[in-house]
């Protein structure tokens, strides 16, 4: 054979490995589809929840949204505002509002975010506490456990989308969220309403006080005995390259928002999207739910980072 029937030839090959990895991509998709339409939804509820537990999360049909377990696995790390900081490295483009107070002892801080996670519109109220009193100028810097069972309030969230409805969920929690996937937001078209019932009114109190210290608008939050109402619209203003950051993150966004509703087509609810996916393309439904990994992952490098310099040091002085 001669180089021009050698080329022919491999090109031949090509085409026909080509053509068969599409056969079996559509084979696949038409298998995929039949397999979600042939499930009930208590079926389908049933299996969802079953793959996102790992994850820390659990779908809401009433809503079709996600939403975070009261025994998610993130509640072991707490939070850091070295958190919010990697948020963007995951795709997480977002406002956050921290209100700090004292009460019983310790600080305590109720953080409230909204705003776009990767492919997610969605929202979160997580409420943590230091184990003592933190000065003001190290509460950046420290860290804050997630609270008790016995210390959750009640909390009722809305999440509006240019003024329609995302999800209102209601549940005693320590980290209340939505996510509503496949859907792409700009944070300044978010809204988010939040009620938080306290066990009495001297830590509602509290946390009103810290309110009024935050900086945000007075007309944006107020105080009824036991319960306080706080509504978070984004404010916040950014340095330039950072507003460039977070333009370029969110055209990424679109588009990833933009091949999930079409991978998914003719599926419009969530269960049956996210159920053809793992089916289809099982990678993709795993990342996916990885709703809160970006910013826990940055946490365990620096553990992994702080732990490796202590052994070297360790080599150090054992070698002196």
């Amino acid at each position: 054979m001669n180089r021009e029937q050698i080329c022919i030839f491999v090109c031949g090959v090509l085409i026909l490995f080509i053509l068969a990895v599409l056969i079996l991509a559509v084979l696949r998709r038409i298998r995929s589809k039949r397999k979600v339409r042939s499930m009930g939804m208590s079926e389908k509820i049933r299996k969802l929840n079953e793959l996102a537990e790992p994850f820390g999360f659990q779908y809401l049909w009433e809503e079709d949204i996600f939403t975070s377990n009261i025994d998610a696995w993130q509640r072991k790390s707490g939070y850091e505002t070295l958190y919010d900081r990697a948020a963007i490295n995951a795709n997480m483009v977002i406002d956050a509002w921290p209100v700090y107070f004292d009460y019983d002892g310790r600080t305590w801080l109720i953080e409230f975010w909204i705003g776009q996670y990767g492919i997610n519109t969605g929202g979160e109220v997580g409420v943590y506490h230091a184990k003592n009193i933190v000065p003001p100028h190290l509460y950046k810097t420290a860290h804050y456990d997630a609270v008790k069972s016995m210390e959750m309030p009640h909390i009722c969230c809305r999440l509006e989308r240019k003024g329609a409805k995302v999800y209102e969920i209601y549940a005693r929690h320590w980290w209340l969220t939505g996510f509503r996937m496949g859907t792409f937001s700009k944070p300044s078209e978010l809204r988010m309403m939040t009620t938080l019932s306290f066990e009495d009114t001297a830590m509602a109190q509290a946390f009103f006080e810290g309110l009024q210290k935050s900086g945000r608008p007075r007309n944006r939050f107020r105080i009824c005995g036991r319960e306080v109402y706080v509504r978070m619209e984004p404010c916040q203003r950014y340095p330039l390259l950072r507003r460039i950051h977070r333009a370029l993150v969110q055209f990424v966004n679109h588009i990833y928002c933009l091949l999930y509703r079409g991978v998914t087509r003719p599926f419009v609810q969530t269960a049956d999207r996210m159920l053809f996916l793992y089916y289809q393309i099982p990678f993709c439904f795993r990342r996916m739910l990885r709703l809160a990994d970006g910013r826990y992952r940055t946490k365990r490098r620096k553990r992994w980072r702080e732990e490796r310099f202590s052994r070297k040091e360790k080599r150090r002085d054992g070698m002196s």
